[in-house]
């Protein structure tokens, strides 16, 4: 007789595969970006006047961590590091049109890879993934004391064409 499996060591044994899957994968995901880099690029893009304190108190990491990951993206001509206007020693972290540009088109292939993973899908099984995966993670998030990350702005809606 054949017991059913517990949930939880379902969900555990799911969550390590896909940790070992976007680790293999994440040249392919990020577009040559490293995981960090395209965290950074998408806070500064997602959070209004960001300063590189803040984006270290939003992901837990230290100052200089975080100044290493700058001067990267800055090196890439991804990123900018302007004076902020009313704080002379403090400044603002600004993507550049390039950095804009590659944030876009990667999160556009990311989405596309998952619309490709989700075609045979039925769509009220995505929507409820979608909402549960991110009451997961935000619980997780809270439970780990970091700050909420802001949502991602959303891309322009897709239209189809006529004909195909």
């Amino acid at each position: 007789m054949e017991t059913d499996r517990d949930p939880i060591e379902e969900i555990h044994q799911a969550i390590v595969q896909f940790t070992r899957s976007t680790r293999t994968q994440s040249n392919d995901m990020y577009q040559g970006l490293s995981f960090v880099a395209f965290g950074v690029l998408t806070y500064v893009d997602s959070t209004q006047s960001p300063h590189a304190k803040d984006l270290a108190d939003a992901y837990g990491l230290d100052k200089s961590t975080v100044s290493r990951q700058l001067a990267e993206l800055e090196a890439q001509g991804l990123l900018l590091r302007v004076p902020a206007p009313h704080l002379p020693r403090a400044q603002l972290l600004k993507l550049t049109p390039k950095g804009r540009r590659r944030l876009r088109v990667t999160r556009a292939r990311q989405q596309e890879g998952l619309r490709q993973l989700f075609g045979e899908w039925a769509e009220e099984d995505v929507a409820v993934f979608g909402r549960l995966l991110a009451r997961f993670v935000g619980e997780t998030g809270r439970s780990s004391g970091l700050p909420e990350l802001p949502p991602a702005p959303s891309p322009p809606p897709r239209t189809r064409r006529k004909g195909g």
